[in-house]
């Protein structure tokens, strides 16, 4: 089992080896199903090397049918099984006892060691390996007492009862109940014949009673036990005729098994009273010398030895063994918090995708009481508690939630799934906001997430809470809080605030989880720099640049020069990288677009005069220049300085034609107007186009710009990877390596020139020396614009500054 970040979770816990301890007992394996497995270290997989038998022990509670089983083939097993009638009754049982109690000893050492095996990594007086323990030891009680033999006679001959003390029905010997030898008096004159009398009885072994002796009627015929059959010699001269029963019992049934319980059952006795029936006496007493009664903590029998104990008013079962007390802990507080995997994946539903997660819970648990009940006691002295240790801490009972307002210090606490809370992503309802690879929207809940790990997966944020303040005038100005003047899912009646992380935690009233160095940066704006290195293009990864500033910053005025290295979007924030209007310096589209399966895009406010000139591909590529012409425009108005963009456009079939060159002053129309003069004709001719492109850098370089070329086409064409490589390698000796973007307006499958162009373009830029005085270089990208829309919004990448959806958790 793998750990979960954060939360310490190993291979294994002592609640896994306590759902394989019955396993463990019963078979001395830790899985029977589908293959058996033996008891290992769950650590390093290494099997405990102990002795072990490979019988079956019961586990099972009262008047078991395994159980009596279980026991009838482990006493079957013993290897002098077969000698028990030929040695006195008492010894044969005491020599079953010791085999059994063998096999039971060799099966309890080799689970102890198994459990000390898995326990030895954890903290001593962990209060869930202490619960192991105990649950152990009272599971090995079970065991064992499942394997106490009952010994009382046998229903039907002289022999002891070997089921189990806690069996059902009549005590029986599981013998033929039959003498198996032969007749003495037989066998001295030199026959053979079997003895009629039954198992264990007493005197000479006798075919027929009045062949070798008297065989008169027994006095005491009718007695418990009597042969009826006189076993004295023929014309013995005493006048009373005896059997060879030495005590002929009462056989009234006990007392002990007339008495009626409180739950309507009567008590573990099945015996008739032994006392000799020629004695006088007022109570019936069958041979058990004990009470019959179990302990009232264990499965061991009451250690008092009046067997009618149970008769007594007010008695009390006790086995005279210390006993673990059962009660829970009643100290004040929690007594342990686990955060636990969920063995079933849950289901999450949103608004945008359904997935399979592993749930988290942080479970607050009540453990049992640790202390020990004295031999003959009821109860311990003192309070329940899980711990002997005196400085053992109970946790407060508050949880983690979005709204919950905590008076106190800071609280330590563990982690899990936030179940309980819901996504509320600032924008419409179905605006998603992209965590960990998933898209969330106002409403989803948020149990996927675990609350020590979510901020994380954001980067910078915003919490979002309930407003507090009873005018939203109030939040104004506020450096940790700013009001949501929108309504905003779930429960959008109710307004909200946005929150800075550290605010958020500090309400939470649980210590923050987040390293120092993680806290500084989420203290910090979440706007992003316009230029696409914010994005992850093909063969590159995101880089993206943010504002510097804290969240909740006064915008900053655009048209002030920073003191540093940066720059100052429109908006007001302040980026320490490149500004990205002055990054863009040619514009390549190719002229082989007649073709009207693609045109412009419509209700724009140019679409009239681009659909008038060209209804089609090349129509539809200018409209998307002109978009990103007029994005730009407004990056820009108001500022009393020129556009530092400049511009070069250049069209191509077999040859290539330069439509702007180097321009800095003209607006989005008349950029436009300046290209619409241009008509689509025939042939494609990329080489032509590249050299074209780096005659056009060379000649207008420029050390405060770094040169982009976006090549744009719809078909396919060959060149020579050298074309390439000398416009990127040109760009590199002019001071800033080349950012170089194919973008295909068509099909992929048509597309594997302009694939391989950035490929070369992409490894000479990784390659080439890194700029000091600023972020990474823009990488170089290539992009499948499928239809009209897809190409705008490629041209349209940039933008002033931009804030990825605000979105958090809240209860």
């Amino acid at each position: 089992m793998a750990k979960l970040k954060a939360n310490d979770w190993g291979a294994l816990s002592p609640q896994l080896l306590l759902s394989r301890l019955p396993n463990a007992l019963a078979f001395g394996l830790q899985e029977v199903h589908p293959d058996p497995e033996p008891l290992k270290n769950l650590d390093d997989d290494v099997p405990i090397e102990m002795p072990d038998t490979s019988s079956e022990f019961s586990l099972a509670g009262l008047q078991s049918p395994s159980r009596e089983a279980a026991l009838q083939v482990l006493s079957h097993a013993w290897g002098d099984y077969d000698s028990r009638h030929h040695m006195p009754e008492d010894h044969w049982i005491e020599n079953l006892i010791a085999h059994i109690d063998s096999m039971v000893n060799l099966r309890v050492a080799h689970v102890r060691e198994w459990i000390s095996s898995n326990v030895a990594r954890f903290q001593s007086g962990q209060a869930s390996i202490e619960e192991l323990m105990r649950m152990f030891e009272s599971a090995t009680v079970d065991l064992k007492s499942n394997l106490q033999l009952c010994k009382l006679k046998c229903g039907r001959c002289e022999l002891l009862c070997i089921q189990s003390r806690l069996h059902d029905g009549q005590h029986d010997c599981q013998t033929s109940h039959d003498c198996i030898h032969s007749c003495d008096f037989c066998a001295s004159s030199g026959k053979m014949k079997a003895c009629s009398m039954s198992a264990g009885h007493a005197g000479y072994h006798i075919c027929i009673v009045n062949a070798h002796l008297c065989g008169h009627v027994c006095k005491l015929f009718g007695r418990q036990g009597c042969p009826e059959e006189c076993m004295k010699v023929i014309g013995h001269a005493e006048d009373d005729h005896l059997c060879a029963t030495i005590v002929h019992a009462c056989g009234q049934p006990c007392d002990l098994s007339q008495l009626s319980l409180s739950d309507g059952t009567t008590p573990p006795c099945r015996g008739t009273c032994g006392i000799a029936s020629d004695v006088n006496h007022d109570q019936h007493l069958c041979d058990a010398r004990l009470c019959s009664f179990p302990c009232q903590f264990c499965k061991r029998l009451c250690a008092n030895t009046n067997h009618l104990h149970g008769l007594e008013d007010g008695a009390i079962h006790l086995c005279g063994e210390e006993h673990s007390c059962s009660e829970q802990c009643t100290a004040e507080g929690i007594c342990e918090i686990e955060t636990a995997p969920q063995s079933i994946e849950a289901t999450f539903t949103g608004r945008h995708e359904t997935f399979q997660y592993t749930k988290v819970a942080c479970l607050a648990k009540r453990l049992r009481c640790a202390k020990t009940i004295p031999p003959g006691l009821v109860t311990h002295e003192g309070q329940h508690s899980h711990s002997l240790d005196q400085r053992v801490v109970h946790f407060c009972r508050a949880k983690l939630e979005s709204f919950f307002r905590h008076p106190q210090q800071e609280h330590e606490t563990r982690h899990g799934s936030m179940s309980s809370s819901r996504w509320a992503v600032d924008g419409p309802d179905d605006t998603g906001l992209e965590v960990e690879g998933r898209r969330f929207s106002s409403n989803d809940e948020g149990a996927p997430m675990m609350c020590n790990l979510v901020c994380q997966a954001l980067g910078r944020h915003v919490h979002i809470d309930y407003c507090r303040a009873e005018d939203a005038t109030a939040c104004l100005g506020n450096n940790e809080a700013q009001h949501i003047f929108k309504r905003l899912l779930p429960h959008a009646d109710c307004p909200k605030d946005f929150l800075t992380h550290n605010l958020f935690w500090r309400r939470s009233g649980f210590k923050d989880p987040y390293s120092r160095e993680e806290q500084t940066n989420f203290a910090k704006c979440d706007a992003m720099c316009s230029g696409p290195e914010r994005t992850t293009a093909e063969g590159s990864a995101a880089q993206p640049s943010f504002c510097t500033l804290p969240l909740f910053h006064v915008p900053m005025e655009p048209n002030n020069d920073p003191a540093t290295l940066g720059y100052v979007s429109n908006d007001g924030h302040f980026f320490a990288c490149r500004n990205p209007v002055v990054m863009q310096q040619a514009f390549h589209v190719s002229s082989s677009m007649k073709l009207k399966d693609r045109q412009p895009l419509r209700n724009t406010p140019a679409s009239d005069r681009i659909i008038q000139r060209s209804n089609n591909r090349f129509g539809a590529v200018l409209s998307s220049l002109y978009g990103f012409w007029s994005a730009r425009a407004a990056a820009v108005a108001g500022r009393p300085s020129a556009r530092q963009d400049s511009y070069s456009i250049i069209l191509f079939d077999r040859s290539a034609v330069d439509a702007v060159v180097n321009d800095f002053s003209s607006s989005p129309d008349q950029l436009l107007d300046a290209v619409l003069r241009h008509n689509t004709s025939v042939g494609t001719n990329f080489t032509a186009a590249i050299q074209r492109a780096q005659s056009v850098m060379e000649l207008y370089r420029s050390t405060e710009r770094t040169p982009v070329v976006i090549f744009l086409s719809d078909g396919q064409c060959p060149i020579e990877n050298q074309a390439v490589q000398d416009l990127c390698r040109a760009a590199v000796r002019l001071g800033r390596a080349l950012s170089f973007h194919s973008v295909s307006f068509g099909q992929n499958k048509y597309s594997a020139t302009l694939r391989t162009m950035f490929q070369i373009a992409l490894e000479i830029q990784n390659n080439a020396p890194q700029d000091a005085l600023g972020p990474a270089a823009v990488p170089s990208s290539y992009t499948n614009a499928l239809d009209t829309v897809q190409l705008a919004e490629t041209f349209l990448g940039i933008a002033s500054s931009l804030t990825k959806p605000r979105g958090a958790l809240i209860h």
